[in-house]
């Protein structure tokens, strides 16, 4: 990168992306040719030398990655980042340090050497997945709501009973 920055590049500007493109190209075309002031060969005859038959194809398919090791601190809603998804761990380890194992499918959480959460791998960006029984015991269940009762239409204490709005639309005074 020096060499292109101090030879290619220093002192000049460029109106357009393309004209900085076209620029590069012949400059490219040109340093290829020059020989080499310490292998005392152009860049071309080196490639074809010595390295040409050095390169193998790629593989047909990407090669697979075992497993990914991060470590994680889980946030004040027990939850870790991975790869911008947001999967829970149980609520006792907020503010701690845990160790997450990204596999093909699956994200393994661990405190310690103790599995403490494993989720399916979610693809999509930014999405929170979460097993309930990570905050079990966080909130004090709630008594069921009472029914209240059903309102007393003769009272009137908000203004008149509804038998007086029924004989004015019945036609009863």
């Amino acid at each position: 990168m020096k060499y292109v920055k101090r030879n290619a590049l220093a002192g000049r500007s460029f109106e357009s992306f393309a004209q900085l493109e076209s620029h590069l190209a012949g400059w490219m075309r040109q340093a290829d040719e020059r020989r080499h002031g310490t292998t005392h060969e152009t860049p071309l005859m080196r490639f074809e030398r010595a390295e040409r038959t050095a390169l193998q194809p790629l593989p047909f398919r990407a090669l697979p990655v075992r497993e990914k090791r991060l470590k994680r601190r889980v946030a004040h809603d027990a939850l870790v980042d991975v790869e911008t998804v947001r999967y829970s761990v149980p609520h006792r380890l907020v503010r701690e340090h845990v160790d997450v194992a990204i596999g093909e499918d699956e994200v393994r959480i661990y405190f310690g050497a103790e599995l403490v959460a494993s989720h399916v791998r979610a693809r999509e960006p930014y999405v929170h997945v979460t097993r309930p029984e990570h905050y079990e015991g966080l909130w004090r269940r709630e008594p069921s709501p009472m029914v209240p009762p059903a309102p007393d239409v003769t009272l009137r204490e908000y203004g008149r009973a509804l038998s007086d709005y029924a004989a004015v639309v019945g036609g009863e005074s």
